[in-house]
């Protein structure tokens, strides 16, 4: 039987004399107590080392004793919390890695790496030694004053501050402290012990197996708290959990790595390797074949990249779950020419006085944290600049458990209306006049000489050679908005997702004619809902789970100049000063812009998505669109239940709601649309609010190509009363709209699209025509009254320094929409509402979710936390 043995080092205070102006800790040796306990529990025979006890004499007797006493199969439990710090060494060029000897601060010195590599050398093939370090290690390069023109420098340095804000105290040596640790011991106590190791490498001769679990990356800083280290308070919680009982180190560490963003936790692991060892829970003493060595494991001393725990249902699509955090940097003055995106970010576009930047190491739900670390860094170095994230990623989807858009199977989704045995339901039923009436409209735009509408297709792009590709598709014109892709092809990826997401998309919109032999023997005709328009392919993201609010905003800039009038787009998001300037430029233009509403899931991983109208479509100057099934009813669980139909899946359903996003909203038909494939011309199983949004866009189409004339000679195409356009439109769509559904506001806003009807409307006279509140007023008005309460708050009362409340404003109402367990409130908030919006937020249970919100910044959380 295996036998455990455990050191617990923990130092608050450290020799004034040998660590001049040191501040104390306050958790460090609560650490060691708390690891000392649970080392008990687990079995092992402890001890602790605290403060003065704590001397390099003290640590490395008992490091050899324990290699003395340790058989193989047997572990060492090393835990140490206290600061950290790094010395220069001489080492030669063959030991480039080792150019810092990582410290702990012991009560009399630090004691360096080496050392501790050496006593480790002793220990016997076949045991195990396992390290918790709850230190800093912070080099004097990265601690010295931030270099201006290297934005990772600035990045660490702005985290740094932003731990600062919160009352946490670093656990690092502060720089002055180790300079003069260098000035007075550096030659009489430090060069002699490195002289030693100068040709040796640091982990040579070690047999055991060591894995070190570690707070942070050398180059980076953690933090002391009130009871524990942040890093130690982590583990205290993991413990807790069952599903972390048989969880490997790597695994906590991942785990860990998902509850904050800064510091980033390492995981260190070299000498023998016991597969056992590493497939087990760590800390288990008695473990099969625990002595049992295959081999040797090299240390890899590379900084540790970000790594995410995935569930089997989310490893289905990477670029959405690992997807890096970008940020757009805007500065009032020209940026340095000699500027540099560093080891951790990669600067993606450089203009004058904007940047764009991805963070190579830094998972997009913690964006906002980056940003206001740079933005308070920028400032420090005397550069006023606004700093926001780009990218809008949507949670995990279980792909296996959605069946709309399979290429694999062409029939329709079973648990949706309609299914084979209904009368009409075959493909091409969506456009019959019993539902949206774009079959009959499409036939009457041809008698009208000369119609013609320019359409944006704004999505994943399209698929070259499918049959039913739109016959006016301007291949000229046709843009990529993708940082490193040819901007002049709009091209897809058939496994990009749901089969070529643009391809499906595009042909609802305007697809062309398709034979019978295409369709299973079930249509022949337009397969599109307006194939006589002239489309634009703009290819603004890679995945549709993704909204680049950049490539957005200069599509829409595009789409004006290039003299289009409807947009469609079968995406959503999180909203952002950029998206709200770009829809109100597009309105002022009169386009008419149709976003989808969203999608939300009734089981699975999908089912933490939000049920509500996301962005843009959620901006009243944008038509919302909501879906609406075969029989007219809402595209919901809850009708089919209703209509006694058993939902056995975790299907897609469309989301709605809550009321004031939805006075714009306007409903057309799925799920169970065609669908353009990869494998079969169409397969039957389209779906999500993906499928009604292009039937929308092209009924505006209509009616725009049918009523232009009229139009024109009501001057709504002159400057400044374009937007006229866009609500004579608007208002037609609408008051024609079938509303017999009882509850037809709720769930459709102002009812099913009936395009023929619509066309029946003449364009109203100026005089009944309201124009749409601006997309920037609708949601800074959200921004102000959130920011309104934070200027109340302690944190923005000080003098410290501190991003603008409308910033951190924004990054709570874009909390509300990354972490779930805010969903079902975001899902019922009037964000129009400031009173309601405010009573939300004084809330206790409400601040309580956001201290413990992974994804907030400690921004967030100091706004939050202090009264």
């Amino acid at each position: 039987m295996s036998k455990g043995y455990s050191l617990h080092i923990g130092l608050n205070k450290i020799d004034p004399d040998n660590y001049p102006g040191v501040p104390a800790l306050n958790a460090a040796v609560n650490d060691a107590v708390f690891w000392e306990s649970y080392a008990k529990k687990m079995g092992y025979e402890a001890k602790s080392l605290h403060d003065k006890a704590a001397t390099d004499k003290a640590v490395l007797d008992a490091l050899h004793g324990y290699a003395d006493k340790l058989k193989p199969g047997d572990i060492l439990l090393l835990t140490y919390a206290g600061h950290g710090s790094q010395i220069a060494n001489e080492k030669g060029n063959d030991f480039a890695d080792e150019k810092n000897d990582q410290t702990w601060c012991l009560y009399n010195r630090e004691l360096l790496d080496d050392e501790l590599f050496e006593a480790f050398g002793k220990f016997k093939e076949g045991t195990r030694i396992l390290i918790v370090s709850d230190s800093c290690h912070s080099g004097t390069m990265a601690r010295a004053l931030p270099d201006g023109t290297d934005l990772s420098t600035l990045l660490a340095d702005g985290l740094d501050r932003a731990g600062a804000s919160r009352g946490l105290r670093s656990r690092k040596l502060p720089l002055d402290v180790e300079q003069q640790v260098a000035q007075r011991f550096g030659k009489t106590v430090y060069q002699p012990l490195q002289k030693k190791y100068k040709n040796k490498a640091q982990v040579e001769g070690v047999k055991a197996s060591v894995k070190l679990l570690a707070a942070c990356q050398d180059d980076q800083t953690t933090f002391d708290g009130e009871a524990n280290g942040v890093f130690t308070e982590s583990f205290i919680d993991i413990f807790k959990q069952p599903k972390f009982k048989n969880a490997t180190a790597e695994t906590m560490i991942d785990e860990i790595r998902e509850r904050y963003y800064f510091p980033r936790p390492n995981f260190f692991q070299y000498g023998g390797i016991i597969p056992s060892f590493d497939k087990s829970f760590p800390f288990l003493i008695n473990i099969p074949d625990a002595d049992k060595v295959k081999g040797k494991r090299d240390p890899d001393l590379t900084p540790s990249k970000v790594s995410r725990s995935l569930t089997p249902e989310e490893q289905w699509d990477d670029v959405k779950v690992k997807k890096n955090a970008q940020l757009v940097i805007e500065t009032e003055t020209p940026l340095d020419a000699k500027l540099v995106g560093g080891k951790d970010i990669e600067i993606l576009e450089k203009k004058d006085r904007s940047l764009v930047i991805e963070l190579l190491n830094t998972p997009h739900e913690h964006a906002w944290s980056a940003a206001h670390a740079l933005q308070q860094a920028l400032k420090a170095q005397g550069v006023e600049a606004t700093v926001e994230p780009t990218l809008s990623v949507n949670p995990a989807q279980d792909k296996r458990t959605t069946r709309e858009g399979d290429a694999n199977n062409p029939d329709f989704i079973a648990d949706w209306p309609p299914t084979h045995a209904d009368a009409t339901g075959k493909i091409g039923w969506h456009l019959d006049d019993d539902h949206s009436q774009l079959g009959k409209a499409q036939r009457e735009v041809l008698t009208k000489p000369g119609a013609h509408v320019r359409i944006g297709h704004f999505d994943t792009g399209y698929i070259e050679g499918h049959i039913a590709l739109p016959e006016k598709l301007d291949f000229v014109n046709q843009r990529s908005f993708i940082n490193k892709e040819d901007a002049s092809k709009a091209i897809d990826k058939a496994d990009s997702g749901q089969d070529g997401h643009g391809l499906g998309t595009m042909t609802l919109l305007a697809g062309g004619k398709v034979k019978k032999t295409d369709t299973f023997d079930e249509y022949e005709g337009y397969i599109g809902g307006m194939p006589f328009a002239e489309v634009i392919p703009m290819r603004i993201s890679e995945s549709v789970v993704i909204l680049n609010d950049k490539n957005f905003s200069e599509a829409i800039d595009y789409a004006i100049e290039k003299g289009c009038e409807v947009i469609t787009m079968s995406m959503a998001g999180k909203p952002s000063n950029r998206m709200a300037r770009a829809v109100n430029k597009a309105y002022e233009a009169g386009i008419v812009v149709v976003s989808a509403a969203s999608n939300c899931w009734y089981k699975g991983t999908g089912a933490l998505l939000p049920k509500c109208v996301m962005y843009p479509a959620a901006f009243e100057r944008v038509i919302a669109a909501t879906g609406a099934m075969y029989d007219h009813n809402p595209y919901d669980v809850k009708f089919l239940r209703a209509a006694q139909r058993a939902i056995g899946t975790q299907y897609m359903q469309g989301s709605w709601g809550p009321a004031s996003r939805m006075t714009r909203a306007l409903a057309a038909y799925t799920p169970n649309t065609p669908w353009a494939s990869t494998k079969h011309a169409f397969v039957r199983s389209g779906g999500g609010t993906s499928s009604a949004t292009p039937q929308v866009a092209a009924a505006a189409a209509i009616y725009i190509a049918y009523h232009r004339e009229e139009m024109e000679q009501k001057g709504y195409y002159q400057e400044g009363r374009k937007w006229m356009k866009v609500e004579a439109v608007r208002t037609a769509l609408y008051e024609t709209a079938n509303k017999d559904f009882p509850e037809w506001e709720k769930y459709y806003g102002n009812g099913i699209l009936r395009a023929f009807d619509a066309l029946q409307v003449g364009v109203p006279d100026e005089s009944i025509l309201v124009k749409a509140p601006s997309a920037e007023s609708s949601l800074f008005g959200v921004v102000e009254t959130i920011g309104s309460f934070f200027k109340r708050r302690k944190l923005f009362r000080s003098a410290e320094p501190k991003p603008p409340e409308e910033a951190v404003a924004m990054e709570l109402v874009h909390l509300l929409q990354t972490d779930p367990q805010f969903f079902e409130l975001y899902s019922t908030l009037d964000l129009s509402s400031p009173a309601e919006v405010e009573k939300v937020i004084e809330t206790k249970e409400f601040q309580e979710k956001v201290l413990k919100s992974p994804y907030a910044s400690n921004y967030l959380k100091e706004a939050v936390l202090l009264t």
